[in-house]
Parts: structure tokens; sequence; C-alpha cells
């Protein structure tokens, strides 16, 4: 008897846990213009250094006057956006979280076709390498935003999926 009441309290801790274990860490959250992980902008040299040495992977910094004016990572899966959005998943998905970019910047290298998308309004910036159909995400930066916006929200899926639309030759009604 008291190790069935031992397994049903550790099956209701390990229930009650799973909705916290879902949201991504706080040290793995790419947060636009203010941080990548543990990696703040505003940070010293050394306060990078240091926190480069417990990190789950590299992060690149650029300083102006001595603090962290960028960060940079082409790690996936180490860093994460909110919606999920991290290095080597395909490009679609910031179209639909960010919309169109501010400015788009070629960044071809070694005979591979690349661009940073820029969202200035969100500090954040994608780079875009193409393959031979789509493109997929590269590295993702933050920087001082210009004209803050909150990040924006996707869109409910409506219940049921995403609607399809209707192809040629479907009977649509009247």
């Amino acid at each position: 008897m008291r190790h069935a009441a031992t397994r049903l309290c550790l099956a209701l801790l390990t229930i009650l846990a799973l909705p916290a274990l879902a949201a991504p860490e706080s040290r793995s959250m790419i947060v636009p213009s203010q941080a990548i992980g543990l990696f703040r902008l505003g940070m010293t040299p050394d306060q990078i250094l240091a926190t480069r040495r417990g990190a789950p992977c590299n992060v690149s910094a650029a300083f102006e006057k001595g603090k962290t004016a960028r960060l940079e990572t082409n790690c996936g899966g180490a860093y994460l956006t909110i919606d999920r959005i991290t290095v080597g998943m395909g490009s679609s998905r910031i179209l639909q979280i960010f919309g169109t970019p501010d400015r788009v910047t070629d960044s071809d290298f070694a005979n591979t076709q690349a661009e940073w998308w820029h969202y200035t309004r969100y500090g954040i910036a994608f780079r875009v390498i193409y393959g031979s159909y789509s493109g997929f995400i590269q590295a993702v930066a933050v920087f001082p935003c210009v004209r803050c916006l909150k990040q924006p929200k996707p869109a409910p899926t409506p219940p049921g999926g995403p609607e399809v639309p209707p192809d040629v030759g479907d009977d649509v009604g009247d």
C-alpha cells in the first residue's frame, strides 16, 4: 500500500511538472533587443567571457564603447525565440511571426546565397541561406531596436488546423 501511494505521488508530481518543462528556459531564450540566453546586450567583455564558460553554445558579441551592442548565434536548438524560432529551421516561420523585414542585405559567402533579414523595429535579425527550393535560418542576431515595438504574437490557428484553399475543380458551393 505504501509503495502504491509513493508511485501515485510521484506520478502526480511528474504530471504537474510537465507544463513547466514545456516552456523554454530563460537560459535558452532569444529575446529581441535584449538577449540570447544568458548573454545580454550591455555586458562588458569580461562579463561575456564569464558567461561563455557556462553557455550551452557559443554566442558572438560585438562591442561599442566597452558594452555589448550586438549578439549573434548560429547554434541550432540551443537558443530559440518565444515562438520557437531557432537556427536550422525553415524561414517561413519568420515571415509568419515577424512579417516583412524592415531591411534585407546580401550576405553571400563561399558560393552560398544568403541574406540578413533585419527587423529593426524589434531588435532582431535572421541570416537566411537559400538551398535548392527554400531558405533556412543559419544565424540569429539581437541588437538594440529602433522605434521599438513589442514582438508580435502569432495569429491563432483555427480549430481543425489551418484553412486549405479549394483545389481547382473543387465544388465551393453558391
